[in-house]
């Protein structure tokens, strides 16, 4: 059986989207093929990586929020480009880019509503 791969868009295209250079979506993009060489990133091999950054603790729960606020289209996989916005979003994007990114994460049934649980 084949291992399906995906391959990212033109880099000139994610260079008009994002706020990355040439050379910083370059070196991201070997950061991310080395990490998931399919080009696709599953919600247990997020939930593995972004563990890494937290070993102290449990962060499994926040981390499924922040894989679904990164997987936009609901596929169940993070794609390369997915990765770049949304971190293109949260290092260099204004106010208000940065607001409606958080506010996407909380928004976790995506009703437009932040609501506490009872």
């Amino acid at each position: 059986m084949a291992t399906v791969r995906h391959q990212p868009e033109g880099l000139d295209q994610l260079q008009t989207q994002t706020k990355f250079t040439r050379k910083e979506l370059q070196s991201l993009y070997r950061g991310f093929k080395n990490e998931c060489p399919s080009g696709l990133v599953d919600e247990e091999t997020f939930k593995m990586i972004y563990s890494q950054f937290f070993p102290q603790g449990d962060a499994t729960t926040y981390a499924h929020f922040l894989f679904n606020a990164f997987d936009t289209d609901r596929s169940g996989s993070i794609r390369f480009e997915d990765f770049v916005i949304g971190l293109s979003v949260l290092l260099r994007g204004s106010v208000n880019e940065k607001l409606r990114w958080a506010f996407n994460l909380y928004d976790i049934n995506k009703d437009g509503y932040i609501t506490k649980e009872v």
